[in-house]
């Protein structure tokens, strides 16, 4: 194996890859665009939570459309990682998105796509979720989705949302809290485990 290939993070597109995408080669940038397609749909259907989630797949178009066109600048060296950049540039077009009037119809879809999971408990446990994160504020939905689902440190959380890292911090701990309570109220059941 190629040491370059092997210096990339795990679940990060290796430095050959990136490099070949940054000159423009074709093929990368589809292996790019396979490999960060999940997870950018994700961050933008749980950001949009209940609002304007149709909007979701051109969003995500648009993020790699906007990828695409910086990718000669991103440096692989500086304080983010390529999915961190890709994460944050699909953060700021979701958010974007929240800040236009609301439709007068609200989309009713869940936050995830159902899967088919007869457990019952389990449905409703999943759906007292979406629900308890499409209730949160923008702001704090955007902290809680990219730290819990997206795994992303404060600091780059802090990066991601423009945001100073106390904020960030009190943020995710009002949205968890706000949850916790959403949860409870939800399913009962809750209150007593530990």
């Amino acid at each position: 194996m190629h040491a370059l290939a092997r210096s990339a993070a795990p679940g990060e597109l290796d430095e050959l890859t990136l490099r070949r995408a940054q000159r423009g080669d074709q093929r990368a940038w589809r292996d790019l665009v396979e490999r960060y397609q999940q997870p950018v749909h994700a961050v933008i259907w749980r950001l949009l939570a209940g609002r304007a989630q149709h909007r979701a797949p051109d969003l995500a178009q648009e993020t790699f459309v906007r990828v695409l066109r910086a990718l000669d600048r991103f440096d692989p060296a500086g304080p983010a990682k390529l999915s961190t950049w890709i994460l944050t540039i699909a953060t700021r077009l979701a958010l974007n998105e929240l800040r236009r009037p609301e439709p007068s119809v609200l989309d009713a879809e869940p936050i995830a796509p159902e899967r088919a999971d007869t457990n019952i408990e389990r449905k409703r446990l999943g759906a007292a979720i979406a629900a308890g994160v499409a209730a949160l504020s923008d702001g704090h939905r955007a902290v809680l989705v990219l730290r819990e689902y997206h795994e992303l440190d404060y600091a780059e959380i802090a990066e991601a949302l423009e945001l100073d890292l106390g904020t960030v911090k009190s943020r995710l701990a009002r949205a968890r809290a706000s949850l916790r309570e959403h949860l409870v109220a939800a399913v009962p059941e809750l209150g007593g485990r530990s």
